[in-house]
């Protein structure tokens, strides 16, 4: 390997937020994902349109302005290629 693994993975692999379980304190969930660096690996999936899809407006607790844009935009456009 030339690089460290943390290093293919940022550059290779994105994670997606289905099926997400969100803990009683939102706090939790805010703290993995500044641990998963979600602001450059994270895309939003919804599952829609089965049952259990995750809405939007109710998978994540209230995210920072910029987070937001990345995890439901930004992220996948970087990743794809996308203007």
């Amino acid at each position: 390997m030339r690089q460290l693994p943390s290093a293919y993975l940022h550059d290779h692999v994105r994670l997606t937020s289905q099926p997400i379980e969100r803990p009683a304190d939102d706090r939790h969930l805010l703290a993995t994902l500044e641990m998963l660096d979600a602001e450059h690996l994270l895309l939003f999936s919804s599952d829609y349109p089965h049952w259990d899809f995750d809405s939007p407006t109710q998978a994540f607790p209230k995210l920072p302005g910029a987070l937001h844009e990345r995890i439901f935009s930004e992220n996948a456009r970087a990743f794809y290629g996308l203007t």
